[in-house]
């Protein structure tokens, strides 16, 4: 079972092009806070130079793929000495209409990048994406890559200008494939990264999860997990809580409800039959639960969901 692609899936992946920026030297793009998504920059051509009010920061070149995971501000640059103007200005500025790159910049050297964004389900958090540092670069590794990353981009703008059948679905598997290739490639360069990722990667607690991914409804307890993840329930209870931050069995009911209210989003089901399918017999109970999640109950949640696509 493809791990991440469920999570992805279940969580309800989006994405979207902000623009295609061709920058010329001196500029500097402070871009605001949005917490509700996480952000892409892809160098096409020329460096870039992004940095976080944290201080974290990084060069990228062309090839390049930077992740803003958790929706800081930052600043784009091709120096650290150059002012910082608000990214509402330099729209402005350029006369940038949404249609076309936007073109900014001192006339010196050139720069440019694919900017866009990925998002999920309203109020919707996993582990894999809570334990994203803050900023991932993940580099380029030769022309191929270079030409795989831009085809994939120049692909998922067409599809959102054209607006042909199914667009919408086609940008979203794309922007799918996209994110967990630059995840992937975040774990291969980074062997030793901490949270949820690596928990991915390892054999036993992937197994563990891969088996509740599979069965959510199933009557799991931290020694059936343990066993399928073939760990004492000491050993497996102390390793899971280290990689992905909760508990097995908080891990358990978490997803329950991350598959809870998928299915009250993708289908007719009754809230009843949803209670079963994620391995409530109680509709009172998986009710509860399910409210302490999402702060409402399914059916209130599941008319939310319906007005905001209306």
């Amino acid at each position: 079972m493809d791990l991440l692609g469920d999570i992805l899936s279940t969580l309800e992946l989006r994405s979207s092009l902000y623009f295609r920026a061709e920058l010329t030297a001196p500029f500097s793009i402070a871009v605001p806070e949005d917490r509700n998504v996480i952000r892409f920059h892809v160098a096409s051509e020329g460096p870039c130079r992004i940095e976080l009010p944290s201080g974290e920061s990084t060069d990228f070149l062309a090839g390049d793929l930077v992740l803003v995971p958790h929706g800081a501000a930052h600043v784009l640059s091709d120096s650290r000495q150059a002012k910082p103007v608000p990214l509402r200005n330099v729209l402005d500025e350029s006369g940038f209409d949404g249609t076309g790159p936007l073109v900014f910049g001192g006339g010196g050297s050139r720069t440019v990048i694919v900017c866009g964004y990925f998002s999920f389900g309203q109020e919707v958090m996993h582990p894999v994406i809570a334990s994203l540092p803050a900023l991932v670069h993940v580099r380029g590794t030769g022309e191929h890559h270079y030409a795989w990353l831009e085809q994939l981009l120049a692909y998922m703008e067409a599809e959102s200008k054209t607006r042909a059948d199914a667009w919408a679905e086609v940008t979203r598997r794309v922007a799918e494939i996209l994110f967990i290739y630059s995840l992937r490639e975040y774990v291969r360069m980074h062997p030793r990264a901490s949270g949820a990722l690596l928990a991915l990667s390892d054999h036993r607690i992937a197994t563990a999860l891969q088996a509740v991914h599979l069965d959510p409804s199933a009557n799991w307890s931290v020694d059936s997990l343990a066993e399928h993840a073939a760990l004492s329930r000491t050993a497996f209870t102390e390793s899971f809580h280290r990689m992905v931050g909760v508990t097995p069995m908080s891990y358990v009911v978490a997803w329950r409800m991350h598959k809870a209210r998928a299915l009250l989003g993708r289908s007719e089901r009754s809230i009843q039959a949803i209670a079963l399918d994620v391995g409530y017999d109680s509709e009172s109970a998986f009710n509860r639960v399910f409210k302490k999640h999402f702060g409402a109950p399914p059916g209130r949640f599941r008319r939310a969901l319906a007005a905001a696509g209306s």
